[in-house]
């Protein structure tokens, strides 16, 4: 990046980054230019890093205020569709239905809300709403012409074919009350109570069917799957009647997922999930939200997000200024609202192991989910194994290609340690690991454990200055976790998940066995100062009963009997075990 940070003013604007051929990269907002330019300098984010490696000179716009700014800004944006900013696919906006308020009123598909009226939807479908239009018009008879149908002396053909009850002939007041009980049932209907309609138009192909009118069947059995698709995800997820456009961002590396969720009077009426791949935003979500409504997609009075955004107030205002009424923001942290984000979040998360779970080979499958930069060849597998911290060990397995090379394997007993604590057992493990140069390091390790344990292990790599990824695999829950704190839970038909259970239940066996053959060990020659137990009468005793455990429950003249050894004896013995 040239070095022009200190001519650049210490007012709110616009920049514009562009490459050697003068293409535009980026373009941004600031508060203060300088500022903002200055924290390119160096930049600890990658992404960040990558995109300023090609910028060759910066441009930019004084504005007269960040509000300004920002509006610049999204012009822009949409003029030169920079490839680091953040924008949609295909900058798509959503169509909405109005339901017009006049003497006779109309269904309208718009994607703005400027008129005044009731409006269903957005409508992630278009296909779909197209049909459930046609479906509406030609059950109910609503009309389609806009403007004052008395106007009109004729009929239109949509009268004549069916499709509309034509109020500009039939104008009278019981004409009227007839049509506007038409209208309620159409919103009834757009407002998810469709079954009504759904089972006559069932009934109705049936019978076209049963009459071999197998083209007007076919016409029907795709107006019901319109009328399906349009109704389908639409149920309660509040007792309250919110409006709320609900935005889950789900991250691995750099690759990003969001998901909205579209809430209407309490409803849940649609869902979007959007792919985004190394933005050269700090604020990734924010920029989303931005981009979201940068194209006329309106914006509902309650916007809520899963993490916090920079410019929470000014884009506020800005969609609030579009909106003609108050826009906020939340990142809700507990009661209904955060349940709704949670709805969001399991569906970001749900969306993005989707897109990896139909990967066949499991190494490839994890290069993708996890975003390294190569196919892991080479995975170490982690795990501690003790009883409340004595004997404690840990075991280090080695997977090249996807397949077990126990001749890497490696076993540690721990020296540093006193009493149960994993996470510090963990940190010896690795740092007594990376110690040993000559066994070359992993393309990724994996921790049998939690955030805690990942987090415990990332210390260590940090400290050693080495940038191996590490995640670890939670047990039962079958959850990943990311040092950073974020989780992923994949498809139980996941092969990279597949691959991965197998590496930690190898780690965990072998750490397992390497603590029962010491355990044994130390409960052998433990056993010898038991009064009354010799070399012979030890043998006896673990020939009979190798988990020594088992001696607990079992009567003493039993174990007497079996192994020969006085009753005395044996009780000397089940003290001893108390005492473990």
């Amino acid at each position: 990046m040239p070095k022009l940070t200190d001519i650049f003013p210490e007012l709110p604007g616009v920049y514009i980054m562009r490459d050697k051929d003068n293409n535009v990269l980026y373009v941004g907002k600031a508060k203060v230019l300088q500022n903002r330019l200055r924290s390119y300098l160096n930049p600890e984010n990658p992404r960040i890093r990558d995109m300023v490696s090609y910028v060759d000179q910066v441009d930019y716009i004084i504005t007269s205020s960040e509000m300004e700014a920002l509006i610049l800004e999204n012009n822009l944006i949409k003029q030169y569709k920079p490839p680091y900013n953040v924008r949609l696919r295909d900058d798509k906006t959503y169509p909405y239905i109005l339901v017009t308020r006049e003497r006779y009123p109309t269904l309208i598909v718009t994607r703005r809300m400027e008129e005044e009226g009731e409006y269903f939807g957005p409508y992630t479908s278009t296909q779909a709403l197209r049909a459930v239009i046609h479906v509406i018009r030609r059950r109910f008879k609503i009309r389609s012409c806009k403007g004052d149908p008395s106007r009109f002396r004729n009929a239109c053909l949509n009268y004549h074919i069916g499709l509309c009850s034509a109020p500009c002939i039939n104008d009278s007041e019981s004409f009227r009350r007839q049509y506007l009980e038409s209208v309620k049932e159409v919103v009834r209907v757009l407002n998810g109570d469709s079954k009504e309609i759904i089972d006559s138009l069932k009934e109705e192909m049936f019978q076209m069917a049963a009459e071999m009118n197998f083209e007007k069947a076919a016409l029907l059995r795709d107006q019901i799957w319109a009328l399906e698709k349009v109704t389908e995800k639409q149920y309660a997820v509040s007792d309250r009647r919110i409006d709320a456009d609900i935005f889950a961002l789900f991250s691995v590396k750099s690759k990003y997922t969001v998901v909205v969720l579209f809430v209407r009077r309490g409803i849940l009426i649609g869902l979007e999930d959007f792919d985004i791949e190394s933005p050269g935003e700090e604020d990734i979500l924010g920029a989303f939200v931005t981009a979201f409504y940068r194209n006329g997609n309106p914006a509902p009075s309650l916007i809520l997000v899963n993490q916090e955004i920079k410019d929470k107030q000014l884009i506020e205002e800005w969609l609030t200024s579009r909106s003609q009424k108050r826009v906020e923001i939340k990142y809700p942290k507990r009661g209904d609202l955060k349940k709704l984000l949670d709805i969001a979040e399991k569906n970001a998360m749900e969306r993005f192991s989707q897109k990896v779970v139909n990967i066949d080979d499991p190494l490839k499958s994890l290069q993708e989910i996890l975003g390294l930069s190569k196919v892991p060849e080479v995975i170490e597998g982690y795990d501690i194994s003790n009883i409340r911290g004595k004997t404690a060990v840990g075991s280090m397995v080695v997977f090249r290609n996807g397949l077990p090379d126990k001749s890497s394997y490696r076993k540690f007993r721990i020296k540093t340690v006193e009493g149960p604590n994993d996470y510090a057992m963990l940190q010896e493990v690795i740092w007594r690991r990376l110690d040993n140069e000559d066994w070359g390091l992993p393309d990724l390790m994996l921790i049998d454990g939690g955030l805690g344990q990942v987090g415990a292990v990332k210390e260590v790599l940090d400290s050693k200055g080495l940038d191996i990824p590490v995640i670890g695999l939670a047990k039962r829950e079958e959850v990943i976790w990311f040092p950073e704190g974020n989780n992923l839970r994949l498809s139980r038909r996941s092969q990279a998940l597949k691959l991965l259970q197998k590496i930690r239940d190898e780690a965990h066996r072998f750490a397992v066995k390497y603590h029962h053959q010491l355990r044994e060990k130390e409960l052998e020659s433990s056993l010898l100062e038991v009064p009354g137990v010799g070399r012979e009468r030890m043998k006896r005793i673990l020939s009979n009963y190798p988990d020594l455990a088992m001696l607990k429950d079992i009567p003493v003249e039993e174990i007497s009997k079996k192994c020969s050894i006085p009753k005395n004896v044996v009780e000397n013995v089940k003290r001893w075990l108390e005492t473990l």
